[in-house]
C-alpha cells in the first residue's frame, strides 16, 4: 500500500530536495528524508513522552510549537549532512579531496 500510494508523492519531494540542494549527494537526501519521517512520525503520535520527560515543558498536543521548531531542525540537519559530504563531482571534472590525517 505504501508503495503504490505513497512512494509517487514521496519520489516527487525527493526530486525537489535534490533541485533544492544540487550539491547534496543522493545518499545524504535519502538519509535525511529517513530521519524526517522517523521525526514526523513521533511527533504526530503524540505518545506524551516529551509532556513527561521536560515535566510539563513541552506537550505533545502542542502543534503550533512543533511547527515552529520541525522546519528549521530538519532544514539544519539536511546541510549538515550535505556539508560534511563534500561536494560532488559534477560529469567530467575532477574534484581534489584534501589528504585525511593519520590516526
Amino acid at each position: 500500500m505504501m508503495t503504490r500510494h505513497f512512494d509517487p508523492l514521496v519520489e516527487r519531494f525527493i526530486a525537489v530536495m535534490r533541485e533544492a540542494l544540487p550539491g547534496c549527494p543522493p545518499r545524504e537526501i535519502y538519509w535525511g528524508y529517513q530521519f524526517l519521517t522517523g521525526a514526523l512520525t513521533l511527533t504526530f503520535a503524540e505518545t506524551g513522552r516529551i509532556d513527561q520527560l521536560s515535566g510539563g515543558l513541552c506537550r505533545a498536543s502542542d502543534l503550533d510549537s512543533v511547527h515552529e521548531r520541525l522546519a528549521p531542525y530538519v532544514a539544519a540537519g539536511m546541510r549538515a549532512l550535505c556539508a560534511r559530504a563534500g561536494p560532488t563531482p559534477r560529469p567530467g571534472k575532477r574534484v581534489e579531496r584534501r589528504a585525511q590525517p593519520r590516526r
